[in-house]
């Protein structure tokens, strides 16, 4: 995707960010955490999913990664 037309989001600043969440700066958090109510609700769904079952949890990281890199998804 050409730079120019690449989809941006904001990052929220510290007065948009309830208290729980202002010290982490990891650009996930500062994108959604401005609705704490979103963003607790869609980590409670990701939690799930993330945790070892028939798959364990770090090979599940390893093929979201390589799924990213083969679709030139900055990481």
């Amino acid at each position: 995707m050409n730079e120019l037309h690449r989809p941006a989001l904001r990052l929220a600043e510290d007065h948009e960010v309830s208290e729980r969440y202002r010290e982490r700066r990891d650009p996930f958090t500062r994108t959604f955490a401005h609705n704490s109510t979103l963003f607790e609700a869609w980590n409670q769904w990701y939690r799930h999913i993330v945790r070892d079952g028939a798959v364990p949890a770090r090979l599940k990281e390893i093929v979201r990664l390589r799924v990213a890199q083969l679709n030139a998804c900055d990481l």
